[in-house]
């Protein structure tokens, strides 16, 4: 006779009843991630010693001690920490970790149930599915629906997934699909899945697809540094290196654009570094081994984003013009939008012209030099890149401000200085002057006697001159 059916049955009821008579309410639940520190609340009233505590853990329908009598007798050491207040500790989570605990003090106990969230993906010709679920170490667990929980998708930037390439399904609050309609763009794309209890986000984890020969879209503005990673180098042969291809074309063989040097380098790591990022630059890149074979081992496409500024000819309206540069056709699902003015604006419709997307400000005014507008380009209604403009004439009405203030300081100091440098003269002057006057008087006093003693001289020449004469007549008489 074959006992085996009911021994199955005695094992279902057995395990009801032992649920039932230990666990009078449903378990608290909380989420966590592997590798995450985790503190489960012990939960029962009046504890005043943890001497009383014994703590276990379910597994399967086996409960084994973890905490007996306030000391934890889990046989891996540091596994498990009892904390002041009773509540039990797990310092590195791990997947398998994830179960139902039990607090028990005399003929109390109070439960937690434990759960990660996990994303598995599966691929079709046409579709990507990602499957979010709550789970315990035996994988996906049923959750009851009035549990306050839900699961949402999110893009990279925490912003809700819309657009018409994804959709959802829900089986359960507990378990939810994302399905993608496949892309090469989606390559490398992050997704994120969050689990929220009565509205508060209670754990996030976040994948990366993979799509076969796809794209990873990168979107950056024009002026800025870009650093594009070669991934999966580690199949390159011993002695190749990495070569980069721009639509195709060896960047080796490029010349800069207008005299432009150090356009681009690629450093230790293989990466693609280019250093001032202009629209010219948009387009398919691809990183690849420098063999015959030349295999490929990551590609992106790469979106510049700029905004340019131009006046009426009278200068008071101002136009700004921001345009997202595409390497290939822009998809129907990039966006522009403008931000920041503060001041009365009209904004033209998006315009898609040759691979660029253009969207146009009009400000009847110019901006005050607070004011700062920027062009952001989304995806999916997520945040790719932004692009901020800054007011010049409020710069240049800055300068025409300074500059009388900074002439008049000039003028200022020119003044002090001069005074200063009169001052000087004077008093250098008048000491000068003392000495000239004194030289001066010293040498007409010289010329004085000097004239006075010829003028002497003269006149005893004279007198002698009469005196020879007055003799010479006596003589003459006699």
């Amino acid at each position: 006779m074959n006992f085996q059916p009911l021994y199955g049955l005695y094992l279902v009821i057995f395990t009801s009843w032992t649920s039932d008579a230990l666990y009078s309410s449903d378990p608290v639940q909380m989420f966590a991630q592997p590798g995450d520190r985790v503190t489960l609340p012990c939960g029962l009233p009046s504890v005043g010693s943890c001497s009383s505590i014994n703590w276990t853990e379910r597994f399967y329908v086996w409960d084994s001690e973890v905490v007996t009598a306030g000391k934890v007798t889990y046989f891996k050491e540091n596994k498990y920490n009892l904390l002041k207040d009773c509540s039990l500790e797990i310092p590195k989570m791990e997947r398998d970790d994830a179960k139902l605990y039990t607090c028990e003090s005399g003929a109390l106990n109070s439960s937690v149930s434990l759960r990660f969230l996990d994303i598995n993906e599966t691929q079709t010709e046409d579709t990507v599915e990602l499957h979010c679920s709550l789970s315990t170490f035996l994988g996906y667990v049923h959750c009851k629906n009035d549990t306050g929980i839900n699961i949402i998708w999110t893009t990279e930037n925490d912003v809700p997934i819309t657009g018409k390439i994804v959709r959802f399904e829900n089986p359960s609050v507990c378990f939810s699909k994302l399905i993608i309609a496949k892309k090469v763009t989606d390559h490398h794309r992050a997704w994120k899945c969050q689990v929220t209890q009565n509205g508060v986000v209670k754990a996030i984890v976040s994948y990366k697809t993979t799509i076969t020969d796809g794209l990873e879209e990168v979107f950056a503005a024009v002026g800025e540094s870009v650093s594009l990673l070669c991934r999966n180098t580690s199949s390159l042969r011993l002695g190749d290196s990495i070569e980069w291809t721009l639509n195709k074309k060896p960047l080796a063989d490029m010349l800069p654009e207008n005299g432009q040097t150090n356009v681009s380098n690629v450093s230790t790591d293989s990466s693609l570094v280019i250093n001032t990022l202009i629209p010219l630059h948009a387009g398919d890149y691809q990183c690849m081994g420098s063999s015959d074979e030349q295999r490929v081992f990551h590609k992106f496409r790469l979106h510049t984003l700029d905004v340019t500024a131009k006046t009426d000819p009278e200068g008071e309206n101002l136009t700004l013009t921001c345009l997202l540069t595409c390497a290939k056709e822009c998809e129907e699902n990039f966006n522009l939008t403008w931000s920041g003015s503060s001041r009365e604006c009209w904004q033209g419709r998006l315009l898609n012209v040759n691979n660029t997307l253009i969207s146009e400000l009009l400000l009847p005014v110019w901006p005050v030099s607070s004011d700062e507008t920027t062009c952001s380009v989304y995806r999916e209604g997520s945040l790719m890149a932004s692009k901020s403009w800054h007011s010049v004439k409020s710069l240049q009405t800055l300068a025409w401000i300074g500059l009388p203030l900074g002439l008049l300081i000039c003028a200022a100091t020119a003044g002090v200085f001069i005074h200063w440098k009169r001052k000087r003269n004077q008093d250098l002057g008048s000491e000068s002057v003392a000495k000239l006057s004194n030289i001066s008087m010293t040498h007409i006093y010289d010329a004085i006697q000097d004239e006075e003693v010829e003028q002497q001289r003269q006149l005893n020449r004279e007198v002698a001159t009469t005196d020879d004469g007055l003799y010479n007549l006596l003589q003459t008489v006699n």
